[in-house]
């Protein structure tokens, strides 16, 4: 599992003092990188060589770079409250981390799914087709109601008769 142990090296940033941000460190991803192929937790974009990624010291979820400044230095997992500032270090090589000292507990934060599985998205398109359903029968409704009354109400015969329509 050495994906685990590169979160488990990531997820311990280090702090100046109490009054100081957390800093992180950035991984380069490159081509034997655990971390390639992955999502970023914010734009959904595959990680790729060459790419800069902070690991959130909370969930260990990924971020680029530019996706963590973007979001305030902060997580970009529902629920998630890590944070942190870039450091500007050279960051040891994604390839030989040390041994996690401790295993590594799953975070009850979870990333948040691509756009279009969205429960909003789904409840937007439900709601579509309830209207359209609902408007169908209203139509239908209002029409059976308007015949009712041209017909046995007002005695108002506005329908031709069928028998002028059939050909001899």
């Amino acid at each position: 599992m050495a994906g685990n142990h590169r979160v488990a090296f990531i997820a311990h940033p280090f702090t100046c003092s109490p009054h100081h941000p957390i800093m992180l460190l950035p991984i380069t991803v490159d081509k034997q990188s655990p971390f390639l192929g992955e999502e970023c937790a914010l734009c959904k974009d595959p990680l790729t060589p060459g790419d800069v990624v902070i690991v959130c010291p909370e969930d260990g979820s990924r971020h680029h770079d530019r996706c963590w400044i973007a979001n305030g230095n902060k997580c970009a997992a529902y629920g998630c409250r890590g944070h942190g500032e870039i450091t500007l270090a050279s960051a040891p090589p994604a390839s030989a981390p040390p041994a996690p000292a401790h295993p590594l507990t799953p975070s009850p934060a979870h990333t948040r799914p691509p756009a279009h599985y969205t429960l909003a998205n789904s409840c937007l398109i439900l709601a579509i087709a309830i209207a359209i359903i609902l408007c169908a029968v209203g139509c239908f409704g209002l029409w059976a109601i308007a015949d009712y009354l041209m017909l046995h109400v007002w005695n108002l015969p506005y329908r031709a008769p069928f028998s002028g329509f059939i050909l001899p």
